[in-house]
This record gives C-alpha cells, structure tokens and sequence, in this order.
C-alpha cells in the first residue's frame, strides 16, 4: 500500500506548530511509505521520482485547513499545482483531511506517472502535427455521502474526447476534475493545467446532479498525460522567459503611448525579438487579455480563430504553449505600479473585444449589460507558427 496511517506523532513533530510548513513536511513523510524521501529546503523530495513537493498554507481556521501544493520535475516542462480544502472537527483534524486529499488524489496520479502504470493512450492532432499521449489516473477521492458510482475510468470517459481537443504539444498535461452536489448545490469543474475550462466544468455539473446522494458528496479524480518523446517537440522558451519577454513587450508599448505612435508597435516587437512568431503573439493577445480584464461581464469563448493567409483555423488558448504564461505575466503587471491607466486604456482601445463592443453598441445592443458572449478572430502573417 502506498500510503499509511500514522499511528503515532513524532516528538519533532509534536514540537511544531500546525501552522508551520515544517509540521505538514514531517507529517507528508511520515504519511508515505516504502517511498525514499527527505525534506531539503521546504520541500519534500522523492529522488527515485525525481519530484519535489512544496507545501504552503494558505488558510488555517479552526475547522478549516486550505494547502497549496507546488509540485516539479526535471522531467515536466511545467510545475504542477493543487490546492486542497478539508474540514474537520477542528484545526489539526482539517490539515489531515487536507493532506490526505492531495496524497490520494494528485500525488496517486503523479505516482503512476513516475511508475509508468497506464491506464490508457490517447492520440490527439495540434496545428496540423499528429501526438500520441499515455494516461496516468489517480484514485476517485470521494468526500461526504459519495454515491456508488466508484469505477476510476467514469469522468474519463466522460470528458476524453473534450480533453484531447484542448491540448496542444505539452510535454505533460494534468487535469483535475471535481464534483460536489449538496442538495441544489451543484459544482462541476474541470482544469486542464490549472486552467478551467467553463464547457468540461458543465458536464461534470451534469454528472454530478444524477447522483442519487443525501446530503453533500464529492468526487476529486486527477489524470496525467505524457506525450510520447517522439512525437514531442520542445517549446523554446520557458514560463519566466515567457514572463520576461511579456513584461518588455509591455514597456515598448509604453514607450510607443508617450510617443503617440502605436501604428510603430508591430514593427517595434519584430525589432526587438528573434523570434517573430512570439512577437507576433504579444502583438495580438495583449490587447485582447486586456479588454477580458476590464470587461468581466461578458462571456469568452475558450476558443478563436486564427486568420493565416488564405485559411482559418480554429484552436483552444490551451493548446498554445504562450498564451497563458502570457496572461499570467500581464496580470501580474496588472496588480503592480508599472501598468499605467493610459496604457491599460490604450492597449483595450486597440482590442478586437472594444471593437465587437462599440459595433454592438452602434447597433442598439449592449452586450456588457446583457453578458454577451465574445468569440475572438485574430489575423496573423503567412508565415506565423502555430505552436
């Protein structure tokens, strides 16, 4: 059995407070058998994985216990992120559930994955590339009056098809799935890398309101996919080169709004980066990650549609290995002072998403205050790849 139930606190661990990091370390290790692992550096390290697990609290009350947990490789060409709520009885009983949530749930499923033990394979076509995919599943972590309904393979079944046309050529890809029902209470999400994904959430939401349960239910369950190394192709930049490069598009934007010569942006982010394709990508996301910041109301398709030359092609923003990283960065510019009001206008001035508005607008139609639902084209050069 992978996991065991400590039967007997440590003295060091006695000693810690349950607020301190160092207790949920000592507590996670001493939780995992037959495993080799160590705490080095704030973080629990499994060598023979290769992983190193990062707990931090993040909300500690007296029946509630909220963790985030950061989980890296060197083999993954992202971090992976899991918070995990539980309530108990009191505050000690909660970071148990909590702990237990995330070893049962994410970190079984990481543990198939490093042990190569499949549960299916997937085979998937991004911009024209076809990649092939193993999947790795964890155990369904039910909560509450869970309904009977335990097979693993269900919520697979269920979103697979969904899931394949929202990946592009990550390295791996982790999706979380959770559903809880508590009365008329219905909660159905999917996350694919951290991100939602409004249409798998609704079908879970629907799976979820035919359970025949009494009271409040749960079901967590987390896959793994591993694209195969020959159908795999690096991406060239990683998230903090990617937050690097966003973070300079944004200020040659600044220069060109005190300039007053926003038409020299385009040729300015070709100048300034090799790699015009990711020039390209500032160009165009920015203005429209913008407008989504500013106009909350509306409703955003988890799609566009590239226009390239003589075609159109339809693809996902999780597909794209920048569009997110990119996003992040910016809202983090967002929150700092280095984003001026002038620019944060100027850049939503310039969206497809303002222009959709005031067209509407022009028409009698006020899609703000209706929640209209925004589906965004985007026109790029001839030679732009899609990646």
């Amino acid at each position: 059995m992978f996991f065991k139930k400590l039967k007997k606190q440590s003295k060091q661990e006695q000693a810690l407070a349950l607020d301190d990091p160092q207790s949920i370390l000592i507590s996670m290790k001493s939780l995992l058998a037959d495993e080799p692992c160590e705490i080095m550096d704030g973080a629990l390290v499994l060598p023979e994985w290769r992983v190193s697990i990062r707990p931090e609290i993040a909300q500690l009350k007296e029946q509630t216990a909220v963790l985030d947990f950061y989980v890296e490789s060197p083999d993954w060409d992202r971090r992976l992120f899991e918070c995990s709520a539980a309530l108990g009885s009191d505050r000690k009983q909660a970071l148990g559930m909590a702990q237990g949530s995330f070893l049962f749930g994410m970190l079984d499923g990481i543990r198939a994955m490093v042990k190569d033990n499949p549960s299916a394979q997937l085979e998937t076509v991004f911009a024209g590339t076809p990649h092939r995919w193993v999947m790795y599943q964890s155990n369904v972590v039910g909560m509450g009056d869970t309904p009977q309904e335990h097979e693993a393979s269900t919520l697979w079944k269920l979103l697979r098809e969904g899931i394949a046309d929202r990946i592009g050529n990550q390295k791996i890809c982790c999706i979380k799935v959770y559903g809880a029902k508590n009365g008329d209470n219905i909660t159905g999400e999917c996350r694919i890398n951290n991100i939602v994904s409004p249409e798998l959430s609704g079908m879970v939401a629907d799976y979820v309101r035919e359970w025949n349960t009494k009271g409040f239910s749960s079901q967590k369950q987390f896959f793994f996919l591993r694209q195969e190394e020959e159908t795999y192709t690096p991406y060239p930049y990683s998230e903090e080169q990617l937050a690097r490069f966003t973070r300079q598009a944004i200020g040659l934007y600044g220069a060109c709004v005190e300039q007053g010569s926003y038409e020299d942006y385009y040729d300015t982010l070709l100048n300034h980066f090799d790699d015009h394709h990711l020039a390209e990508e500032l160009y165009t996301f920015l203005p429209e990650m913008c407008a989504e910041h500013a106009f909350t109301s509306l409703n955003y398709s988890e799609s566009f549609s590239i226009h390239r030359g003589e075609s159109d092609i339809t693809v996902y923003k999780s597909q794209l290995a920048s569009y997110y990283p990119i996003q992040h960065a910016l809202l983090q510019e967002l929150s700092s002072n280095n984003f001026s009001d002038e620019m944060y206008k100027a850049f939503i001035a310039v969206s497809s998403i303002y222009n959709v508005i005031c067209s509407a607008k022009e028409q009698g139609a006020d899609l703000l205050a209706s929640g209209g639902r925004i589906y965004v084209s985007c026109g790029f050069s001839d030679h732009y790849l899609i990646r």
